[in-house]
């Protein structure tokens, strides 16, 4: 096994380019060994002379024969026992994230599970190396399950690897007893957005009675557990033709009614406005926003601009939920957002819950990152 010296290691699983004042020679994938200074080990790591992130440390255990198939059978297992501990799978849920990434201990990879089925995505060349590896454990700790890999094509392209798309396959999960319907081989992510689903049962407790309003809304989450809860209507609006169109599914598995727009968020917003038309309830959970520190000022005027927006529709006395998945962006910032969207649109906000992903979520303290998902709940005068 080759070894790299670094300097200074990270604090974190990634080593960029920048951090490195050569590139070793090596083939994309390939594992290292990495010391620090002294020459004392410091981890292992996945190699890609072709990316920004040029190593991910993916272990910090100093092993005498240290074996790959053997580590992603050790993580996986402890990760199957948090689950197990958190009563996940149960009858009421078998929809949840089994592997997130580098709090779990496995950065460039996400597992999640969905029934009978999981679904692997790589953000690493070096897991999309070690697919077979990977498809033999899962087949080995949950038996033969139908087992799909999904890379995005911006992973695809950054890490330099191609991954043939998966079969059409739609199933149907259960979360906190309600059904949804998922496509495994498209839509965002792997299908569906499992990280909110103890927001979403949250926001349920809130609806009895009220209007709603759900921005950015996929395939229907949070629309459902409103209608769900007792709201007397929801409106439901995405850009996305393909999601309204499985939103409208899922209200129909679920025996509700929704009513589902296909626009996009701020020329709707805008619409509504103008009408002066406003909600009890206002959910705004857009997509990743800030995607890389390149766009991050970018994405700050994005957020206050969509928030903005937001407030001008939440009738006085009533709540907004606006949530933010993008990692970069931390708590002060998307507070500091919220303040600023608050003063321009001359609302008054009073913040009565912060709230993140699940405990499926797991996130490692010395990577802040890991901890993407903020929702801020609050109510508006």
């Amino acid at each position: 096994m080759k070894e790299i010296k670094l300097a200074h290691p990270p604090a974190g699983p990634n080593v960029f380019r920048r951090m490195l004042d050569e590139i070793p020679k090596g083939y994309p994938g390939e594992i290292f060994k990495v010391i620090d200074k002294r020459g004392a080990f410091f981890g292992y790591a996945f190699f890609n002379p072709n990316s920004s992130i040029v190593f991910r440390i993916f272990s910090r255990e100093t092993e005498a024969n240290f074996e790959i198939k053997s580590f992603l059978k050790e993580k996986i297992k402890a990760a199957v026992d948090l689950r197990k501990n958190l009563s996940l799978p149960s009858s009421d849920t078998n929809v949840y994230r089994l592997i997130h990434d580098y709090g779990d201990g496995l950065p460039g990879l996400t597992v999640d599970v969905y029934g009978e089925n999981i679904v692997a995505e790589f953000y690493s060349i070096g897991f999309y190396a070690l697919r077979e590896e990977l498809k033999s454990v899962l087949n080995e700790i949950f038996g033969q399950s139908n087992i799909i890999f999904r890379a995005s094509d911006y992973t695809m392209k950054m890490e330099g690897f191609e991954l043939s798309p998966p079969k059409g396959r739609k199933v149907k999960v259960r979360e906190n007893g309600t059904i949804f319907e998922v496509d495994l081989s498209g839509g965002y992510k792997t299908g569906f957005f499992c990280d909110q689903r103890e927001n979403r049962a949250y926001l349920s407790s809130l609806c009895k009675g009220k209007n709603v309003i759900d921005i950015c809304c996929y395939t229907g989450g949070f629309s459902i557990y409103a209608m769900k809860g007792g709201a007397l209507s929801v409106t439901a609006v995405d850009l996305d033709p393909e999601a309204v169109e499985g939103l409208k599914r899922n209200a129909n598995l679920n025996s509700v009614k929704i009513n589902s727009v296909l626009s996009d968020a701020f020329i709707y917003m805008r619409q509504m406005i103008d009408l002066k038309r406003q909600y009890d309830i206002v959910i705004l959970d857009p997509s990743k926003v800030i995607t890389s520190r390149d766009n991050f000022e970018e994405g700050i005027i994005r957020y206050k601009d969509m928030n903005k927006l937001a407030l001008h529709m939440v009738k006085p006395g009533g709540i907004l939920l606006t949530c933010s998945c993008s990692g970069l962006l931390g708590w002060d910032d998307f507070l500091e957002i919220l303040r600023y969207s608050s003063s321009v649109s001359r609302r008054r906000t009073q913040i009565f819950k912060k709230s993140g992903a699940g405990g499926d979520h797991p996130f490692m303290v010395n990577y802040r990152e890991g901890e993407y998902l903020k929702a801020i709940w609050a109510r508006v005068f």
